[in-house]
């Protein structure tokens, strides 16, 4: 009987959504549209670590538009979305998720122009991200808000400012652990143009703070602060031949806390060019930079991702010099040559080191009846004052797009070996490639791809990152298209509240490095065989290993997902099944296991 009611509700429903609505609104000075999808079905969700639920349940999504007097005066938008599920919705959520955004601008058309807007989720989908491996999937709720607004007055300095906040709160299935975000920041920007001069300031402020979840062994719950601010100037003016020259002073502070320990420091920074063009096939240019504080500015490249460096001490004395000077010249239309001369000294937790550098490049670019090709190498030889060591460095990379006997090909490669790091005491390697192909006969269409990274410190053993993956798709339109992926990445990597971040410049304390490697692919299927009707399935799979010194965690997780959707005119029929299994080694709790079945109607409306 309750069956019976269910399906007689979703007949009756279906009726109730066909029946036409009004198409347009406009009171006086206002002009507004409102349009949107309702949409009733029944769903059920179960897990082996939650109970079933079984629900009837009536959700959709409303977008509200519009402006008062004029567009450039004020506009305004808006969007709420609710019970949205994987099985029926843009959105992607396995649990049913519901939010709203709204955002308005005003005076768009003037020299005031201004922005706000706010947005809200709850129960939605998100992922932390581990570099080359299909992401973690977790589930939490987040919010945003932000406020723009700029002065555009002629012959007066230029003014905008911005702030920013939010924060979100979100577990990872198969842990019993939770993480959370928050951030704020607030820009400030001035220009103006004086008698030739083109001058800029800024100001920055943010922060943060983070919960990291607990996915690898040995790492407990562990909470970050982080705080920052920068501001400088710049100036610009034009010179003979062509030329320009650019000057900019910068300031910026830091701090950051993790378990319990402080680092924080200030970092000035000068940078100087100046540049020529002396005939057209000519350029030349010189440049300076400096900081005062070498070893802050390797702490804050790993604050800035998010990552954490306790305990050091930034302030130590150090700084660096850089002084570059380069010779440009076109040999053809095609072919670009360069020469430089670098030199490069620093002092550096206690030492003082220098380099100097010498080397040159060429620029081959071509179009042929096949497509395009372009190709660069570099080349240097360094001097170390310290060791009296001769090192050589190189890079290479091409690139090519064309149509070969009918098939559409792309195709990149890169290497470099011994190139410099921001230390001259570290040299770096790496090498990339992809490529892919496709063609089509007919309904009949083929493709395939492949790439492939590896970088690493040249004199450190174990400090590589490196990843692959490879793809290919079959498809006969509008019958069937299928599509395979394989993938796999390992190496060292920072934890931060979004991700996992690969460690790529010169290695932090032990303490602070997960190891992570896995691999994995994914499976799909679909099919449109009649007007309006829409069959896909999907399988995704994948297994890693995140340690550190605290011991290691096996992971695991698998997605399966399927649709069938029929739309005819304004409504469609849609059902849908997802079901997500996670895992976490070094979690201490079992995998968890989470379902999602659902049938029902959805139809569009344009209300007004």
């Amino acid at each position: 009987m309750r069956m019976s009611f269910r399906v007689a509700w979703l007949v009756q429903s279906a009726l109730l959504l066909s029946w036409p609505v009004a198409a347009q609104l406009k009171l006086g000075e206002t002009s507004t549209n409102l349009s949107g999808i309702i949409s009733t079905g029944y769903t059920a969700d179960y897990g082996n670590q939650t109970s079933s639920d079984h629900n009837w349940t009536v959700g959709g999504s409303t977008n509200l538009s519009g402006f008062f007097y004029n567009p450039n005066f004020l506009s305004y938008n808006a969007s709420l979305y609710l019970n949205q599920s994987r099985a029926n919705s843009d959105f992607q959520s396995i649990s049913n998720a519901s939010g709203v955004s709204v955002g308005a601008n005003i005076f768009a058309g003037s020299h005031f122009p201004g922005s706000v807007g706010y947005s809200k989720a709850y129960d939605s989908e998100g992922a932390y991200a581990v570099p080359g491996i299909a992401n973690y999937v977790t589930h939490g709720n987040s919010d945003a808000f932000g406020v723009n607004w700029s002065e555009n007055l002629p012959n007066v300095p230029s003014f905008s400012a911005g702030f920013q906040t939010g924060s979100s709160q979100y577990s990872v299935y198969g842990t019993n652990d939770e993480g959370n975000n928050s951030f704020h920041s607030l820009n400030l920007h001035s220009s103006y143009r004086l008698t030739g001069f083109n001058m800029g300031a800024y100001y920055f402020s943010g922060g943060g703070h983070s919960l990291l979840p607990q996915l690898v062994a040995g790492q407990d719950n562990t909470e970050t602060h982080s705080d920052s601010s920068a501001y400088g100037f710049n100036i610009s003016h034009r010179l003979p031949m062509n030329g320009s020259w650019a000057a900019a002073i910068n300031r910026s502070n830091f701090e950051d806390e993790y378990a319990g320990t402080s680092t924080g420091g200030t970092i000035d920074l000068v940078n100087v060019l100046a540049a020529v063009h002396p005939t057209n096939k000519l350029y030349l240019s010189a440049s300076a930079d400096y900081s005062d504080n070498l070893s802050g500015q390797l702490i804050q490249s790993v604050v800035a991702v998010g990552g954490v460096v306790p305990g050091l001490n930034s302030n130590e004395s150090s700084d660096s010099l850089d002084l570059l000077a380069v010779a440009g010249y076109a040999l053809e239309k095609n072919l670009q040559t360069t020469a430089y001369v670098e030199r490069r000294a620093q002092s550096y937790l206690g030492q003082s080191y220098g380099e100097t550098s010498y080397g040159g490049s060429a620029n081959y670019s071509r179009a042929t009846v096949y497509g395009n090709f372009n190709a660069a190498l570099n080349a240097t030889a360094n001097t170390s004052d310290q060791t009296g060591e001769d090192t050589l460095g190189f890079s290479t990379t091409e690139n090519y797009s064309g149509q070969l006997r009918g098939w559409k090909v792309n195709g990149s490669f890169g290497y470099a070996q011994n190139v410099q790091t921001l230390l001259v005491t570290y040299m770096n390697s790496f090498f990339n490639y992809s490529g892919n192909a496709n063609r089509r006969w007919g309904k009949f269409n083929v493709s395939m791809g492949a790439g492939a990274s590896r970088t690493a410190l040249t004199q450190q053993a174990g400090t590589a990152n490196s990843s692959q993956s490879y793809s290919a798709s079959l498809a006969y339109t509008p019958w069937m298209t299928a599509s395979g992926s394989y993938f796999r990445a390992s190496g060292q990597a920072l934890t931060t509240g979004s991700g996992l971040v690969p460690v790529t410049g010169p290695i932090p304390p032990s303490s602070l490095v997960s190891l992570y490697g896995g691999d994995g692919y994914s499976l799909s299927l679909s099919s449109a065989p009649v007007k309006g009707l829409s069959v896909a399935a999907a399988y995704a799979k994948s297994t890693s290993n995140t340690s550190t010194d605290g011991g290691t965690s096996l992971n695991e997780t698998d997605e399966y997902n399927a649709l069938i959707q029929y739309q005819a005119r304004k409504l469609n029929i849609i059902s849908g099944y997802s079901r997500l299994g996670q895992g976490f080694g070094g979690s201490g709790s079992p995998p968890q296991i989470v379902s999602s079945f659902y049938i029902g109607v959805s139809r569009w409306f344009n209300f007004f």
